[in-house]
C-alpha cells in the first residue's frame, strides 16, 4: 500500500496538523506501552512544528527523543540537530522528555557506532513516531546519495540502528561530512512517520524521487519501505 500525501495552503496549517498527528501517535504509544519514542531531524522545516509540540499536553516524561541524524560536531555548534533540537523542541511542557543524543566524545562517528547502536536499540524496537526531512538532492536521514558507508547504512542488518557517513564530496553535506545516521532497518520499521517538506521545490524534488531509484535518491528507500505508515505532509 502507498503512503498518504497531504497538501496544505499554508505552512501553520501543516505544522499545526503534523503537531495534532504526532502528539496523537505518542498518547496512543504511552497508552499501550506506557512510554513512547520519538525520533526527528533537523533543519528549519520541523522548527514551528517542535514549537508547537513543546507546549501539548503530553506525559512527555514518558517519552525519549532521539536523533533520524546528526553532524559530527558538539551541541554547542551551529550545525548541530541536537542544539536545535534542545532549542525549539525539548523546552516547557516537552522538557520533560528523555533525550538520546547521537554525537558523543569519540573523534569520529565510526568510532562511536558500537556505544549508540546499543543506546538506540531499546528505543528502535519499533520506533513509535519518526519525522523525517528531504533535501533538494533527494536525501534523508544522512542518506546522501553516493555517500560513503550508505550502502551498509540503507541495508544493515537487523537491530544495527545507527551507521557512520561520510558524505565527503556530497553538496548538501557542506563542510560537516562526517556523520551519523538511523539505519534502513531502524527508520522502514517505524510504527508511524512523518515526512514534513515545504516549497514548490521540494515538492519537485518528491515528484522526482518517486520515479528514481533508491541509490539515486535515498529518500524513495524510505517512502516505500514505510508504505501506508509514512504521512507526507506538504505546504508550498
Amino acid at each position: 500500500m502507498k503512503h498518504e500525501f497531504l497538501a496544505y495552503e499554508t505552512r501553520d496549517e501543516a505544522a499545526d496538523f503534523a503537531a495534532r498527528m504526532a502528539s496523537g501517535v505518542l498518547a496512543a504509544a504511552i497508552e499501550d506501552s506506557g512510554k513512547a519514542s520519538f525520533m526527528v531531524s533537523g533543519g528549519s522545516s520541523p522548527a514551528p512544528l517542535f514549537k508547537r509540540l513543546a507546549t501539548t499536553d503530553l506525559s512527555w516524561d514518558r517519552v525519549t527523543v532521539g536523533l533520524v541524524d546528526e553532524r559530527w560536531v558538539g551541541p554547542e555548534h551551529a550545525g548541530s540537530n541536537e542544539a536545535l533540537v534542545r532549542q525549539h523542541l525539548l523546552t516547557a511542557k516537552a522538557g520533560a522528555a528523555g533525550f538520546l543524543p547521537m554525537k558523543t566524545a569519540s573523534l569520529t562517528a565510526k568510532a562511536a557506532v558500537e556505544d549508540r547502536v546499543q543506546a538506540y536499540w531499546p528505543h528502535c524496537d519499533p520506533i513509535d513516531l519518526i519525522l523525517l526531512g528531504m533535501g533538494p538532492d533527494g536525501h534523508t536521514a544522512s542518506w546522501f546519495p553516493k555517500a560513503g558507508g550508505l550502502k551498509a547504512a540503507m541495508h544493515a542488518a537487523d537491530g544495527v540502528t545507527v551507521a557512520a557517513i561520510d558524505a565527503t564530496g556530497c553538496e548538501v553535506a557542506g563542510k560537516m561530512p562526517e556523520r551519523m545516521t538511523l539505519t534502513g532497518p531502524a527508520i522502514i520499521d517505524s510504527d508511524a512517520a512523518i515526512l514534513l517538506i515545504f516549497g514548490e521545490d521540494k515538492r519537485a524534488v518528491l515528484d522526482a524521487a518517486l520515479k528514481a531509484s533508491p541509490e539515486d535518491m535515498p529518500v524513495r528507500y524510505a517512502i516505500d519501505g514505510l508504505g501506508p505508515r509514512l504521512t507526507i505532509i506538504w505546504a508550498p
